[in-house]
């Protein structure tokens, strides 16, 4: 099984949400999400900075497991994603070729506008919480979308 990862960056206040680039069909079509990627030869937590850095050009200060992931498949594989949060500072941010446009957005606004197949409101608490350091989830947890 294929291990991703997905961050939802922060700066603390705010929520850096990106538009897809609708014209690269490798990503599907026109929405607005966040950072998310392979993991390579490095541990999860590596692969988050370094898919923040490619995407962004942001630097991760800090990461926080959300004890939290999903499980589906996408262009025929099965994957395995780990969501975190990412706190970043202040930066330029330069997209790469994944994205057009990028808005930071309160946490309100920001649930609203991505894409999103789960309960939007169970993502909302999950932020929430992550911004105090807290998880909902003891343990690892995923949820399992494959048909």
């Amino acid at each position: 099984m294929k291990k991703k990862v997905l961050a939802f960056i922060t700066n603390g206040k705010e929520f850096l949400a990106l538009r897809n680039n609708s014209e690269d069909t490798s990503h599907g079509e026109d929405f607005w999400f966040t950072v998310t990627g392979s993991v390579e030869d490095e541990t999860l937590e590596e692969a988050v900075k370094r898919e923040i850095k490619e995407e962004t050009n942001l630097d991760a200060q800090e990461i926080f497991s959300l004890n939290w992931g999903s499980i589906y498949e996408w262009s025929g594989e099965e994957c395995q994603e780990s969501n975190y949060l990412a706190i970043v500072s202040s930066g330029d941010i330069m997209l790469n070729e994944e994205h057009t446009e990028f808005k930071w957005l309160g946490l309100d606004e920001f649930v609203n506008i991505i894409k999103w197949y789960d309960d939007k409101d169970l993502l909302k608490k999950i932020l929430k919480l992550a911004l105090k350091k807290k998880t909902l989830f003891n343990e690892m947890n995923f949820v399992d979308y494959r048909k």
